[in-house]
C-alpha cells in the first residue's frame, strides 16, 4: 500500500484547533507550518457530529457519528471514503508488520507508553484560555496549548487516528497518542510536534487564529459534485 504524508498530515495538524463547546457551528482559522515551504493556512468547519478542513489542495470530512472519512483532492478533482473498520484493520496489519521486524519497531522508538504532562502556565489563544500540556510516544514530542472551555466528544479523536493511518509505520503511533489525548482537558487550540525518524526531522505547528461562530453553509460536507469516486487505499483486497 502506498502511504502519503501531505496533504493529510497538515490537515490533520491543523484540526487540533477546537470543537463546539455546545452544539453552536463553528468555523475555524489556523496558520500551520512544517519547516518547507510557506505556512500555510487552514480552514475548519465544525459542527455537532461533522468537521471539514482545508489546506486549499485538499479536503478531509469526518462524520463522527457514523465513522466515515472522506479525502478530496481539490487539484485532482478526485475524492474516496473509508471508516474507522477499514482504518482499524490497517493499524492490526502495521502492528503486525512490526512484530516481525525488531529493527524496524527499534527505528521508530518503539511505541508502548503515551506520556502526558501537564504544565503550570497559561495562554490565551483566539480568545480562549489555555492550559499547557506536553505528550510523548517513542520518538514522537508534542506540545499542546488545550482551551479549557472547548470539549470534543471521543469520536472525534477516533476521527483523527484515519489520518495518520496513511503514514505507514508511523501510524500506531499516533493510535495511542490519540487515545491519550481523550483524558486532555480541554481540546488544543496550538500544537508544536517534533519526530525524528531514519535521520530525518520533521517540525510541524499549528495555531487558531480566529474562530467563527454561526451556520456553516449548506453542503458543506458533502463531496464536491462533479468530482470522481476512487477506490479508498485502505480497502481490502478481496
Amino acid at each position: 500500500m502506498k502511504f502519503s504524508r501531505r496533504p493529510l498530515g497538515i490537515l490533520l495538524i491543523a484540526g487540533l484547533a477546537a470543537l463546539p463547546a455546545a452544539a453552536e457551528d463553528l468555523t475555524i482559522i489556523s496558520t500551520v507550518t512544517t519547516g518547507k515551504g510557506a505556512p500555510v493556512t487552514a480552514t475548519q468547519y465544525l459542527s455537532a457530529d461533522k468537521v471539514r478542513t482545508s489546506d486549499g489542495r485538499a479536503d478531509t470530512i469526518f462524520d463522527l457519528s457514523s465513522g466515515r472519512m472522506v479525502h478530496i483532492d481539490l487539484q485532482k478533482k478526485e475524492y474516496w471514503e473509508t471508516s474507522l473498520a477499514e482504518i482499524g484493520q490497517q493499524f492490526a496489519e502495521i502492528e503486525e508488520m512490526l512484530d516481525g521486524n525488531p529493527m524496524m519497531a527499534k527505528m521508530l522508538g518503539g511505541a508502548a507508553q503515551v506520556e502526558v504532562r501537564k504544565g503550570s502556565e497559561t495562554r490565551e489563544i483566539a480568545g480562549y484560555v489555555c492550559d499547557h500540556y506536553s505528550m510523548s510516544v517513542g520518538k514522537l514530542l508534542f506540545e499542546l496549548w488545550a482551551a479549557r472551555d472547548l470539549k470534543a466528544p471521543a469520536e472525534y479523536h477516533d476521527a483523527q487516528k484515519m489520518v495518520y493511518a496513511t503514514m505507514g509505520p508511523m501510524a500506531s503511533r499516533f493510535d495511542k497518542l490519540y487515545e491519550e489525548m481523550k483524558k486532555i482537558e480541554g481540546f488544543p487550540l496550538a500544537t508544536e510536534m517534533d519526530s525524528q525518524l531514519m535521520g530525518m526531522k520533521l517540525h510541524t505547528t499549528s495555531e487558531a487564529t480566529e474562530v467563527r461562530p454561526g451556520p456553516i453553509p449548506a453542503g458543506t460536507f458533502d463531496p464536491p459534485a462533479g468530482y470522481k469516486q476512487k477506490k479508498s487505499p485502505f480497502k481490502q483486497k478481496k
